[in-house]
């Protein structure tokens, strides 16, 4: 049994996103065999007995660095470059959890910048992500494409030793897939239509298809929003079909708050006459418990996104409620699970940008019993391969023996957190002010003070 902490960098509680959702989920995984502990920014309390909540962000440095010296094995998806830097001279064992391919996606997330701003992240996020390999004694990820990905980078590290390879060829002893997963048990519905009591202009048989998360700067809500405006003007007779956006809200504590992505797409709905007839907006977030009620509410799961390198890499976490729910997908094509939708048969996809494309492939699925209750039969088999316990496997045996995996790279871990702190220092001079970047250096210098004496 291993003394396990997996840290959050963002709140958990009753509303959730993708990252926060997953450190829970794998905290539980882990939890009837190891002592678990799972730390996140305000955080004191979990309906999990069996895990032990500690109150520390990432700003929260003494506590957080307190959790980590109690613990045997890390679980992180990102960690403060001041604290990364000294992992290697604690007794811990980090495994990186690296789900979410960020050098591609910080290419989109930060597009409203100016040139030299959007430099800066994407240095910041590479060196970052860097930094995790050069710690990190194990790694996970969420697809095979994001494996390669990996690979790839920790080969141009030089982080993949004769020495390791040797005694592993396939170096799944020291990176594998660890994907999003979902409950073993299925959905309930609570015996409510939430969709419908909060968008009443939804009759009893119209078809719904649900947005299951926001509206992010690397999806593409408005060729949505256009394929459900093209169905619109040529249902006829036929049941109409509405767009429901189950959240933009998102309860997180970073720049994804205020994306350029979500007011994108609401002035696109502004324009488009739809709001509130045909395409409804949840500007709230579902609490993670009650989103079972929304999915079982709706037709199909719609996920749309442009043709751009993230899409390549992405692993599209809201697709996995769908397949918990038995909920038909549509979606456009290029990333891994709209392969596996193709070719499981989970629904039907549509090339990126193509609103035509998507509205003809909404009606082909929504108005064939006979392909819906396909994809229900084929969802239903495609969830048994993604229940929380199953995914976590790899997670799970490598906690069972610790140890064993690469050693830190401290001359490389070294170089790329020092080299993070003068893009850090400009972009908080840019936002705060030069006394906002003074207060941040010295409240650093501060910390390694206080460790060092």
């Amino acid at each position: 049994m291993a003394r396990v902490l997996v840290a959050s960098a963002e709140p958990l509680g009753e509303q959730m996103a993708g990252p926060s959702i997953r450190a829970l989920e794998l905290a539980r995984a882990l939890a009837g065999s190891n002592e678990v502990s799972i730390s996140a920014p305000g955080l004191t309390a979990l309906p999990d007995s069996r895990i032990r909540p500690v109150n520390a962000g990432f700003e929260d440095y003494e506590r957080l660095s307190r959790a980590i010296d109690d613990a045997e094995i890390l679980v992180a998806q990102a960690l403060p470059a001041r604290l990364l830097s000294q992992l290697p001279s604690r007794e811990v064992e980090l495994i990186a959890d690296l789900y979410n391919p960020t050098v591609f996606e910080v290419l989109e997330a930060g597009r409203e910048k100016g040139p030299a701003a959007r430099r800066r992240q994407q240095r910041t996020v590479a060196r970052a992500a860097g930094s995790m390999l050069a710690a990190a004694s194990r790694v996970m990820c969420a697809s095979e494409p994001q494996r390669d990905l990996w690979l790839g980078m920790m080969a141009s590290l030089g982080r993949i030793p004769l020495e390791a390879y040797d005694s592993d060829p396939s170096f799944r002893s020291f990176i594998d897939v660890v994907p999003f997963g979902i409950p073993a048990q299925p959905p309930v519905a609570a015996g409510s239509d939430p969709v419908r009591e909060m968008f009443p202009a939804i009759a009893g048989g119209d078809l719904v298809l649900l947005w299951g998360g926001g509206a992010w700067n690397w999806l593409d809500p408005e060729t949505a929003i256009d394929a459900v405006g093209l169905l619109d003007a040529r249902r006829g007779d036929r049941p109409p079909v509405h767009l429901v956006f189950m959240g933009i809200g998102r309860p997180a504590t970073g720049e994804l708050d205020a994306m350029a992505g979500t007011e994108s797409m609401l002035a696109h709905l502004a324009l488009s006459g739809l709001e509130g007839r045909r395409v409804h907006v949840n500007r709230g977030w579902v609490p993670y418990d009650q989103r079972a009620g929304w999915l079982l509410a709706s037709d199909a799961a719609l996920c749309t996104h442009r043709d751009h390198l993230e899409s390549r890499l992405a692993f599209r976490t809201r697709m996995l409620d769908a397949i918990w729910a038995g909920l038909p997908i549509v979606a456009t094509t290029g990333d891994e699970l709209a392969l596996s939708v193709e070719a499981q048969r989970l629904g039907a996809v549509a090339p990126p940008g193509d609103a035509p494309a998507l509205a003809a492939a909404i009606e082909a699925l929504v108005d064939d019993p006979q392909a819906v209750a396909d994809a229900c039969t084929n969802l239903g088999r495609a969830a048994s391969l993604f229940t929380w316990e199953r995914c976590a496997a790899p997670l799970a045996a490598w906690c069972e023996r610790p140890g064993g995996g690469l050693p830190a790279d401290r001359s490389l871990l070294r170089r790329l957190t020092l080299a993070q702190y003068p893009e850090i220092v400009a972009e908080t001079a840019a936002t705060d002010g030069a006394g906002g970047a003074a207060r941040r250096l010295w409240s650093n210098l501060a910390r390694t003070v206080r460790r060092r004496g």
